[in-house]
């Protein structure tokens, strides 16, 4: 197994509010038991208590100005680093809520998996990528050309969109074209049918079209779904997944069911759920 002395953390924050919500010190403090190395990069206007919990915690803080997203965190907290001197870093952000339980055990697990570089998920949207509010690079692609030359190219943009279909897809797709092995951890993948099936439930044909951009041929139809939204709970519970996104309980723009996510939580953690509903009481618009 891995030791985690060998491992660096790059965390990128943002917060409307400029605060560390209680969510996200309690997620540092599960990060920090298995790493080195934990490098905070955010974009909020931080006051001197967070910035001193932060180093309490052992954290080493970015602070910088709020263009290009998460990209831009992951990318000066990368340079901040001597990437080779590590046998493993994982990039991570705020959109979750967890971990539901020790991450060790997730690491354990896909230290001995054929891989080079794995995400919590993945995605089909655009093209296959591993979603990046959670990946880690192995040695071999600490060490690789395509992934140094990936992040010196990485530069600010305005649209969201662009930074998934460049950033997000693009850097699993050229280290698949180099050659390099991805991999998930939860295994919770939905079949064709449990797509439809759940999608038939909720909307029309016209309404799928919308809400997940699906490709239809003829009758067939080619649904884009993002599990972390729509199968959030099947992820939990089958998928040994240890988050839940913040963005369907904050939003919910896929109009899931989410109900009973408390009790979901609660079923296979003692986390606790307060740091959720607290959060979620600040930013909701009401």
């Amino acid at each position: 197994m891995l030791n985690p002395e060998n491992r660096a953390i790059v965390f990128a924050h943002y917060d409307r509010q400029d605060r560390v919500d209680p969510y996200v010190y309690f997620y540092l403090r599960e990060l920090r038991k298995i790493c080195r190395t934990l490098v905070f990069v955010s974009t909020a206007k931080l006051i001197k208590k967070d910035l001193d919990e932060l180093g309490l915690i052992g954290c080493e803080v970015i602070l910088r100005e709020n263009i290009g997203y998460d990209f831009m965190s992951y990318k000066l907290g990368l340079e901040s680093l001597e990437c080779t001197a590590y046998d493993e870093i994982v990039i991570c952000n705020d959109s979750v809520y967890g971990p539901f339980f020790d991450l060790e055990n997730i690491f354990s697990k896909m230290d001995s998996r054929f891989c080079d570089f794995w995400g919590m998920t993945s995605n089909t949207d655009i093209s296959y990528h591993l979603q990046s509010y959670f990946v880690v690079f192995k040695k071999n692609v600490l060490d690789s050309i395509a992934f140094r030359d990936f992040w010196e190219a990485v530069k600010a943009l305005d649209s969201k969109r662009e930074i998934i279909k460049c950033y997000e897809v693009g850097m699993t797709q050229c280290l698949l074209k180099s050659g390099l092995k991805s991999a998930t951890s939860a295994d919770y993948n939905p079949t064709l049918s449990a797509r439809l099936i759940y999608l038939s439930k909720r909307f029309s044909v016209s309404k799928i079209r919308q809400k997940t951009g699906a490709l239809f041929q003829g009758e067939n139809i080619i649904p884009k779904i993002n599990a972390t939204h729509s199968f959030w709970k099947e992820l939990i519970l089958q998928g040994n997944m240890p988050f839940i996104k913040v963005e369907p309980l904050r939003d919910n723009p896929m109009e899931v069911d989410i109900d009973d996510y408390e009790k979901v939580i609660r079923s296979i953690s003692s986390y606790d759920v307060s740091l959720i509903k607290n959060h979620l009481s600040r930013v909701v618009d009401k």
